[in-house]
């Protein structure tokens, strides 16, 4: 438990060469020159995806040494990481955001080695590596100039299937092996269990299974890792709620996940091996990685043969895949002419995001699906480890799915919404066990089946009441239920689904609102008192009414009060009237600057000036709760917030650069996006790796605040107000196309301070399009 008594984030010995900007690293001179071209101001033919996007592709010209110059690839819920290596290998790593072991963490499904003899990647020979992010394909052309090989490696955009094609001139003899460090049961090490967060400390050994390798046909070839014990069990009657156990369906308990390889015309090697039956001038392999909770390991392999006979045929898995990748920048972009580093940063995050997010549950904040081993971050494990481990962060979760109503990516949604949806039954009845409260809270550091982790609660349990939470950097947060409700009204405004606000929306908003109405006194103006609370992770002592949970109340109770009467039952629209009377109002306090006394937002009403951790929870407010910007009252406090901040944080969670861009500090804003597009990690090849930060690489909650950042600069809301162009530099061009609220789809070409083409649909609310003063309409 050492490890608790420091800030999680000061993670300065990984963060150390964060900052390396390594966006052209392996790039042809040919291509640079070509994607600089494309990106000069003036110079793009058109604004279609199609011209532009390929400046953003990553190229390499030689093969890589191991992991750390690996690609990330991915269909949304099935991914790999697959580096080529100069001993004419392709490695892969296979990947899923639901591939839990029985004590919780996030394994790698599994990793395949493909050879080909003779090697065409040996030294001296061309070798060309591209990967097109418009239709989500890699190509490897190598071999001798006069007769080359031609390698494409794809995931079916529609089944957990990754393909690997190959066209040789040369003949070839092609070998898939199956590689596992899993062979035998695993004890995990001091040190290692903190990518077991949920189990770290554990009073006893945390031991994961082997995987599995059973009889496979002709040319095939088989592994699977199957949980028969779960923590689950364990962790609820630790946290005394196993009297709730019929509220969770264990998710780690039975779950199957592995890989099934399938090659036309290969036959057995030795074991967990596949082969070419001589050599060949073409091959196809397919591999399935379905992962599925079942009675049975039958069920599972069931489930891997259909999906090989459903993707069998890879051109016309290619042809859909391709389809898919199209379609997806079709709904939105964001090019900025003249910044090439920019536009490919924006544009490759924005690829990760799409690798990663349609999966079983959300995007994890600390490398998404693509972590693998940490050897060139120096630390000895395998590809299963991960910093922070498996549990969500709600204040990390987050950032990956606030851009994502203005990207239009809305499906990317459902699995945050989907795992705190499933959380809230045993959320509910914690509350009312613990503080005898009605309605739920979240913890910040949560399991994916919604209790604390074990870790931050505390094993040690003699002489504490069951509402004792161990750990003081999420002690006494509250902060994370109005700041998901928020963002699920984020998601109703802009797609108007009366469904999600019926189903999902309004018990969620009435679960939250009821936790504080219960827990909380009231003062004598009958508004909340919090108390016990904290600001986050950084103020945690003699705090009432901290800026976070305070603004999220006033925001989504105002938000809530203003939704379609017909659409909110008369007896809720009254319950949210009541609690906007009741919500505590946002702290202020007076501060000092060059001698002048002004008033600037607070981290909270009352608190001991004695911080634990970097957040600047004053800024709660202005974001993500958007309750200050230009011409709203009061926003001289919230410019004063940011101007005294206590903490300047550029990379990361920090979410400096989304408060300057909603407060129209464009130059601001504009810095804060540019470094963030320069913190690739030198130590590894894919220039989208971000990090580690805070915690660990690629970086994902970084990539999301990148996102964020973009968007809020080109394209904000207030009320039925389209904000456009609220915080863009005056000096930088522009061509997107974001969503608004309303089902609204905003496209926009700016040229030299000029607005040169403006299409909204639907035209109906061209008229709610406010340009910013800075610039002119053509």
């Amino acid at each position: 438990m050492n490890s608790l008594n420091r800030s999680r984030r000061k993670f300065l010995e990984l963060s150390a060469t964060a900052a390396t900007a390594t966006g052209l690293a392996g790039h042809s001179q040919a291509a640079i020159a070509d994607a600089t071209a494309q990106m000069v101001p003036g110079r793009l033919i058109s604004s279609e995806p199609a011209t532009w996007l390929k400046a953003c592709n990553v190229i390499w010209t030689s093969p890589s040494t191991d992991a750390a110059g690996s690609m990330p690839m991915g269909n949304g819920e099935a991914g790999i990481n697959f580096w080529a290596t100069k001993k004419g290998e392709l490695h892969f790593y296979f990947c899923r955001s639901d591939s839990f072991s029985e004590i919780g963490r996030i394994l790698k499904v599994g990793a395949l080695k493909v050879t080909l003899t003779p090697n065409l990647f040996k030294p001296g020979l061309p070798f060309r590596q591209e990967l097109d992010l418009h239709t989500g394909v890699c190509t490897i052309t190598a071999g001798p100039q006069d007769a080359p090989c031609t390698l494409q490696i794809f995931v079916d955009a529609e089944h957990p299937v990754v393909h690997v094609t190959g066209h040789s001139h040369i003949p070839m003899q092609v070998t898939a092996t199956v590689t596992s460090w899993r062979q035998r049961a695993h004890t995990i090490k001091a040190g290692e269990d903190w990518s077991a967060w949920a189990m770290k400390g554990a009073p006893f050994a945390l031991v994961e299974s082997a995987d599995l390798f059973p009889p496979a046909g002709a040319g095939e070839a088989i592994w699977y890792h199957r949980n028969e014990s779960s923590c689950v069990p364990d962790t609820l009657k630790l946290q005394s709620l196993e009297r709730f156990a019929h509220l969770i369906d264990d998710p780690l308990l039975h779950r199957t996940f592995g890989g099934h390889v399938a090659g036309e015309g290969f036959v057995a090697g030795d074991k967990g091996q596949i082969k070419t039956a001589g050599k060949v001038k073409q091959f196809s392999l397919r591999v399935a990685t379905p992962c599925v909770q079942a009675t049975t390991a039958a069920i599972w392999l069931n489930e891997a043969q259909r999906l090989l006979r459903a993707s069998a045929d890879a051109t016309t898995a290619l042809q859909r895949t391709s389809a898919w990748w199209k379609s997806f920048w079709q709904r939105s972009w964001i090019c900025v002419p003249g910044n090439l580093a920019v536009t490919q940063g924006i544009n490759r995050q924005r690829y990760m995001q799409a690798c990663g997010g349609r999966g079983a549950f959300p995007i994890k904040f600390n490398g998404g699906q693509f972590t693998v081993e940490p050897k060139a971050m120096g630390r000895p494990w395998n590809a299963d480890w991960r910093a922070w481990g498996n549990c969500h962060w709600w204040q990390n979760v987050r950032h990956m799915y606030h851009p994502m109503p203005a990207l239009g990516d809305f499906e990317m949604m459902a699995p945050l919404f989907n795992m705190y949806d499933a959380a809230r039954p045993v959320c509910t009845a914690r509350a009312g066990l613990y503080f005898n409260a009605r309605g739920c809270y979240f913890p910040e550091t949560m399991t994916v089946w919604g209790t604390y982790a074990n870790a931050d609660y505390g094993w040690n349990r003699k002489g504490h009441p069951p509402s004792f939470v161990a750990c003081g950097y999420w002690k006494h947060a509250w902060n994370q239920g109005p700041e998901l409700v928020n963002l699920m009204l984020d998601y109703w405004h802009y797609t108007r689904d009366e469904n999600f606000l019926a189903g999902r929306l309004l018990p969620m908003a009435v679960d939250v609102l009821e936790y504080f109405d219960s827990r909380f006194k009231r003062d004598a103006h009958g508004r909340m008192i919090l108390n016990p609370t904290q600001a986050v992770e950084t103020y945690w002592y003699g705090v009432i009414n901290d800026a976070p949970s305070s603004s999220g109340l006033v925001a989504i109770t105002e938000r809530l009060c203003a939704l379609p009467k017909h659409l909110v039952p008369t007896k809720l629209q009254a319950y949210f009237r009541r609690m906007r009377q009741a919500a505590p109002l946002v702290p202020t306090q007076e501060a000092t600057c060059q001698g002048k006394t002004v008033r600037k937002l607070a981290p909270a009403e009352q608190y001991i000036n004695k911080t634990h951790n970097c957040e600047n929870p004053e800024l709660y407010p202005v974001w993500p709760f958007r309750l200050y910007r230009p011409g709203k009252p009061d926003y001289d406090q919230a410019v004063w917030a940011y101007k005294l901040r206590r903490n300047h944080l550029y990379v990361g969670w920090g979410y400096d650069a989304n408060c300057a861009a909603i407060l129209g500090m464009a130059d601001e804003a504009a810095k804060i996006l540019k470094i963030k597009c320069a913190n690739s990690n030198g130590r590894y090849r894919w220039p989208a790796t971000w990090g580690p930060n805070f915690d660990w690489l690629p970086d994902q909650n970084h990539g999301g605040n990148l996102l964020e950042t973009a968007t809020s600069m080109l394209l904000q809301f207030d009320g039925d107000k389209i904000l456009l162009l609220p915080a863009w530099p005056r000096h930088w061009d522009a061509i997107f196309k974001l969503h608004a609220p309303d089902k609204t789809v905003v496209e926009c070409e700016l040229r030299s301070g000029t607005v040169t083409r403006l299409d909204v649909t639907p035209a109906s609310r061209r008229k709610d399009v406010v340009l910013a003063g800075d610039f002119k309409m053509a």
